[in-house]
């Protein structure tokens, strides 16, 4: 071969350090496992026999389980590494997953006590090990953010988005090839699982380990205060209608707008579709309209997406206004979380932990509080009061800067 031969071109993703593709992963398979159960909720209540408040008081079992674990999970994080944690909890947050699609087999009576105890404990279970996930992927995300000159957060966020996406629609495709929604979320978990023990090990394996220094530990949570309870509030109204589609959508298109349980997940996979686009040219638009403006009409969309949902009786407004729901609340809460990086009240890392848990709190306990207040009047309603707090997120967005 001469010298002057030209060297043989390597694939683009080649060019991409390791870690980056492992982060990316870490992002889509968080949102492609809550989408899969996103699709199994129907079906689970259906088959467990619930009315809307018991199922919501179960659904509480998710979110307890996942704020039970996230301050352990950052403990944890700082003593052994990202790698470890995410080694631990990709493989059991799929494991638990499955048997949770498993339990749909189980021969039950309508509402027992026993089928509710089994969903409920591994409800628990999933939740603790996705918080285990959610944290380790996060800490991973800043470091290898921190290391590469140019950023890279926002890209690492969508790919939950696309996750979310992927889930829904792969599992929506599955149902309606005649699968079974036991076999179908088996499948998919499986494969991805399997996928990570390959994808994992470029996780840095120093992550977020910090050493310990005379005795000192870090408090595990901080109370907000201020401006930072203030964002930290607006965090958790987003996350909480993000939630109200995560577990109710399905509910909503089957029982009241007339889907079958088949497209069931398709409500989560247009707001996921919406929310990954808009996040995509989030930066564009905040730095040519501003903060303020964004949050402002995003909020006010937002609210107005559920009222479409609830007041048009139409399964393609429903689908619709989801999708709506999506563009409009993308990007409040990353600029939530810039602005709370930037307040002077608190120092920046413990805001932005409290600022964080407020929110996931809303992502994680939403669900059953939309389950209480659908029991008690309808899930129409409780669409509505979520939209009552989206408007009162807009009419707030004077507090957020203007450029």
């Amino acid at each position: 071969m001469s010298a002057f031969a030209p060297r043989p071109s390597r694939p683009w993703w080649a060019e991409i350090p390791r870690e980056h593709h492992a982060t990316r992963l870490s992002f889509f398979i968080a949102g492609f496992f809550m989408a899969v159960w996103a699709s199994l909720v129907p079906f689970v209540k259906t088959h467990l026999g619930l009315d809307e408040g018991s199922f919501g008081l179960l659904l509480l079992a998710l979110g307890l389980g996942g704020l039970i674990a996230m301050p352990a999970a950052g403990a944890w994080v700082a003593r052994a590494g990202a790698r470890r944690v995410l080694a631990s909890s990709v493989p059991v947050c799929g494991a638990l997953l499955a048997a949770l699609a498993l339990t749909l087999w189980l021969p039950l009576e309508a509402a027992s006590l026993a089928g509710a105890l089994v969903t409920g404990v591994g409800l628990l279970l999933f939740g603790m090990a996705f918080g285990g996930i959610d944290v380790g992927m996060n800490v991973h995300s800043v470091v290898v953010d921190a290391r590469s000159p140019k950023r890279l957060l926002s890209g690492f966020h969508a790919l939950y988005s696309v996750g979310g996406v992927a889930g829904a629609l792969a599992m929506t495709a599955l149902l309606n090839l005649s699968f079974s929604p036991v076999a179908a979320a088996v499948l998919l978990t499986a494969l991805f699982v399997l996928l990570w023990f390959r994808i994992g090990r470029w996780v840095i394996e120093d992550a977020g380990r910090e050493e310990k220094k005379n005795g000192e530990k870090t408090p595990l949570f901080v109370m907000p205060k201020g401006g930072v309870l203030f964002l930290g509030a607006v965090c958790f109204i987003l996350f909480l209608a993000e939630g109200a589609v995560l577990d109710w959508s399905g509910l909503f298109l089957t029982e009241t707008r007339g889907m079958s349980l088949e497209n069931a997940g398709l409500g989560f996979a247009f707001f996921s579709v919406a929310m990954t686009v808009m996040r995509f040219l989030g930066d564009r638009l905040i730095a040519r309209i501003g903060p303020r403006a964004t949050v402002r009409a995003g909020a006010l969309l937002a609210a107005l997406a559920l009222l479409l949902a609830v007041g048009v009786e139409s399964g393609a407004a429903a689908l619709f206004a989801f999708f709506l729901l999506g563009v409009g609340s993308s990007n409040i809460v990353p600029i939530a979380f810039a602005a709370t990086g930037e307040q002077k009240e608190m120092p920046m890392a413990l805001a932005l932990a409290s600022a964080t848990t407020l929110g996931y709190a809303g992502l994680l306990t939403g669900p059953a509080l939309i389950g209480f207040i659908a029991h008690r009047t309808s899930l129409s309603t409780a669409f509505v009061c979520e939209a009552v707090l989206l408007l009162v997120v807009a009419l707030a967005a004077g507090r957020f800067r203007a450029k």
